[in-house]
């Protein structure tokens, strides 16, 4: 199979209430999350966890988001809110991506890392969807990946956002299906002879 899992952004700041960044749903998607991630791991496919960490002195932030980190902090290296969330924590030989923009590809080794490993198709999953997870699905359709988003192992600040998005993304030509149907055919497609 070809298969790989991206988990974007579901760290403490933006996916645990409280957070300093939280958003609203996306701790409700760690159960939906988690069933992906334990079938990728069951059978042996690459998981690649996402994250987002900002340098204190806002350097490498955003320009539409520094006000913000000057008010509080957020995904810095070190604290507690940069860490995954109970319950998704990477494992040996899973892939830890620290992602500098919105896109999991912008300056980062993923697309590297997935031709090396010969991987087509890409399951998207985490936090939020207008900006992190869409963008990495348009620049991996770009890139010429599969791109499939698991609607309900994604969050957005407002269902009506994330409704909004997931037309978007199925206009352009991306899958979008639950995780029920996403494991069903991920399991279709471990009983089909390579």
């Amino acid at each position: 199979m070809n298969e790989a899992l991206l988990i974007i952004d579901m760290q403490n700041d933006f996916a645990v209430p409280g957070g300093t960044c939280e958003v609203p749903g996306a701790h409700a998607t760690i159960p939906a999350i988690r069933r992906v991630l334990l079938r990728f791991r069951e059978l042996g496919l690459p998981v690649f966890h996402v994250v987002r960490e900002y340098r204190a002195d806002g350097s490498d932030v955003e320009i539409t988001r520094l006000a913000a980190l000057k008010e509080k902090d957020m995904v810095v290296p070190g604290t507690p809110g940069v860490r995954i969330v109970p319950g998704l924590e990477p494992e040996a030989g899973e892939y830890r991506i620290v992602k500098p923009r919105f896109s999991a590809f912008m300056f980062t080794e993923l697309d590297l890392i997935l031709r090396r490993k010969g991987i087509t198709h890409l399951a998207v999953t985490g936090t939020q969807l207008p900006f992190c997870l869409r963008a990495t699905l348009f620049d991996g359709l770009s890139l010429g990946y599969r791109m499939t988003l698991i609607t309900d192992a994604s969050s957005s600040r407002t269902e009506e956002i994330h409704q909004a998005n997931i037309r978007d993304i199925r206009d352009a030509g991306m899958d979008c299906v639950t995780v029920d149907e996403y494991l069903r055919g991920l399991a279709a497609g471990a009983q089909t002879p390579s």
